[in-house]
């Protein structure tokens, strides 16, 4: 839920100045307004030294932590800590340099720098390395002077005993500062050295909570003076005086914590150029939307809080996209066995396992309402599938083409001849079938009715969603009247133009004709309503805006389309494993089943939070979020929770 922020002006003694604000971080409720122009914040030295130290002491195996609270031994912790690391990484850098100067000279065989040298000087020569590409020493004809030494790393490696220094055409002279055999006792020594400082590393993992809990008393301690340096003093810094916004609900408990000071607190009038934050106070499932809605951006000060809004069609999206209750039971053993074998104490924590499980179980509710599980074909016959929402609806579509005996019928009966004189509705559905090769019934008619509602139905959900959104801000654009019913009337004409028949026409047992012409109706009257009331808002520009409407609405009602192609990639995708397994033994079939139907859910779990969320926050924030809101962010004390 979003709450009203008001503005306060607090006026009060200096001498009471620095209690006031402890008390102030302690309730939490005001969000104190910097004076002069914005300023960026840096984070103390301090503080960030300390999150580095706690980010290195995370990645170490967890250990009996060591309690207590003498804060001030926490600076020259982190030094230490900080300082190993830092010895850590340069040791790190040098055994990775090492091991590739080793690799680069191994061919050369270990050998002295002493022996070169003296070599040199008693044979009046320089020693010279080199490398060309691989093959050169088979295809051109070496100098005298140069002796072909081997071949790595697709290299040719040579060596010249040359009375001056000297370079030759298509070869690369090599330097060789450490010999190899130097290099691996170096290499030997650092690897040591590095365990060694690990080691070191791991004897502060015990400080972890402690350093911990001294972060968050540097940062409130941080965000207390920060808080304090924002005052203007008044009367030669007798007196402070400093703004701040207060949710309208917690005005209460403001006027109870300046009671206890010499603080007057009065509420002052907004500015054109205030930014006024925004407000959201939601428990339990709110507060599980609220962390989606912050994915994409904060509500503006006027929006109305679109948590529940966001969650519950989020969740249906998915489900819709997943669509199978086996994938769903599979979800919810996994939520439950994260849930009972993980103590998840952060809230955060907490709220993403709670919408997992939700998630999971709108998953399961929308496979049982549409009859599937591990993309399994059931049974037309099946008790399961006749408690379904699917096979109600695709026996109300079969009692309508018998009923009225339409363009639909004559086509299935002139494909299945046996359906001729049927007047059972799931009868009609059972002879139009084939038994295919393996024994298998295909159910054609059932499958292409099912298939035909679950594409209206994704449409239909577009629909509603997007009619639902205009509803919500309906006192701020009165033309969403007009554009509702044009909706409606689009929905209601648009199967009679495509010569299809609409799930409105058989769950209420309208003709086409009938829906065409209501729908007409609706389009018109919905029109001439919306560009009426757009003239008020829009002006001169009230058709330009229409138009703009009339294809922003077809797009966004069409991009609902991608719920039913999703979803219907992941049952083919499901079926096709299942059929892949069939047609194999049993150990190969185990391992297709476990494969194709992971590989399954995995995708549809990413399609179905992608196309989700996009959902919500495209389409249906179009209409009713304005977004680009300040975060309410009052001065209040951290805490680990």
């Amino acid at each position: 839920m979003r709450y009203d922020v008001k503005k306060f002006l607090f006026m009060g003694l200096e001498s009471d100045r620095k209690a006031f604000f402890e008390q102030a971080q302690e309730a939490g409720v005001v969000h104190f307004i910097e004076t002069g122009p914005a300023k960026i914040k840096e984070v103390p030295q301090e503080v960030q030294m300390m999150a580095q130290a706690i980010k290195i002491l995370r990645g170490l195996p967890p250990v009996e932590q060591e309690e207590t609270e003498e804060y001030a031994l926490a600076e020259g912790l982190v030094k230490k800590i900080l300082s190993l690391k830092q010895t850590q990484d340069k040791l790190l850098e040098e055994e990775r340099l090492d091991r590739l100067e080793m690799s680069r000279i191994e061919v050369f065989g270990d050998f002295s720098k002493e022996d070169i040298a003296y070599i040199e000087q008693e044979g009046h020569c320089k020693i010279q390395f080199y490398c060309a590409r691989e093959g050169f020493a088979e295809s051109e004809e070496l100098p005298r002077e140069v002796i072909y030494v081997g071949t790595n790393h697709s290299l040719d490696y040579f060596v010249g005993v040359n009375k001056e220094p000297k370079q030759f055409e298509k070869m690369s002279e090599i330097h060789i500062d450490t010999p190899l055999g130097a290099l691996k006792r170096r290499y030997r020594e650092v690897h040591k050295e590095i365990f060694q400082v690990e080691q070191r590393i791991k004897t502060y993992a015990k400080y972890n909570t402690f350093l911990h809990h001294a972060l968050i008393y540097k940062l409130n301690t941080y965000h207390l003076h920060a808080a304090e340096s924002a005052v203007k003093p008044v009367m030669e810094g007798n007196i402070f005086a400093i703004e701040g916004w207060v949710p309208v609900h917690q005005i209460a408990q403001l006027r109870q914590l300046v009671e206890r000071f010499n603080v007057h607190i009065e509420e002052i009038a907004i500015e054109t150029f205030d930014v006024i934050p925004t407000y959201l106070e939601n428990k339990g499932a709110a507060r599980v939307g609220e962390d989606l809605v912050h994915i994409y951006d904060t509500p503006s000060n006027t929006d109305k809080d679109p948590s529940l809004w966001v969650l519950f069609a989020f969740s249906l999206f998915f489900a819709f996209i997943i669509g199978d209750a086996g994938y769903g039971l599979i979800l919810l053993c996994v939520a439950l066995y994260i849930r009972y074998k993980f103590s998840i104490t952060h809230s955060v924590g907490k709220r993403v396992l709670s919408l997992f499980m939700i998630l999971c179980f709108f998953v399961i509710g929308w496979g049982l309402l549409t009859n599937t599980f591990f993309g399994i074909s059931i049974d037309l016959n099946n008790p399961i599938r006749k408690m379904s929402m699917m096979n109600w609806l695709v026996e109300r579509k079969a009692a309508y083409v018998l009923k009225h005996k339409d363009e639909t019928y004559h086509e299935w009966v002139k494909k299945y001849p046996q359906l001729k004189g049927v007047t059972n509705p799931h009868e009609f559905l059972e002879k139009a079938s084939t038994v295919e090769p393996n024994g298998k019934v295909n159910y054609e008619m059932a499958n292409k009715f099912a298939d035909n509602i679950m594409l209206e139905l994704a449409l239909l959900i577009g629909v509603i969603h997007i009619s639902l959104s205009m509803i919500r801000y309906l006192n701020r654009h009165w033309k969403n009247i007009g554009w509702l019913l044009f909706i409606a009337g689009c929905y209601l004409y648009l199967p009679s133009f495509l010569h299809a028949v609409s799930i409105i026409d058989f769950v209420f047992d309208i003709t086409p004709q009938q829906a065409a012409e209501s729908g007409l109706y609706l389009i018109y009257g919905g029109l001439a309503i919306a560009f009426i009331l757009t003239v008020f808002e829009s002006k001169f520009l009230a058709l330009l805006d229409m138009i703009n409407m009339v294809i922003q609405l077809f797009a966004d009602s069409l991009s609902y389309l991608r719920l039913y192609a999703l979803g219907l990639a992941g049952a083919m995708l499901a079926s096709t494993t299942n059929e892949l397994a069939a047609s194999v033994n049993i150990v190969f079939a185990i391992v297709i089943l476990i494969l194709g139907h992971t590989v399954n859910i995995v995708l549809s779990i990413m399609s179905g939070v992608i196309h989700g969320l996009r959902l919500n926050f495209l389409e249906w924030y179009h209409y009713s979020f304005e977004g680009g809101g300040k975060l309410f962010d009052p001065l209040r004390k951290l805490k680990i929770e």
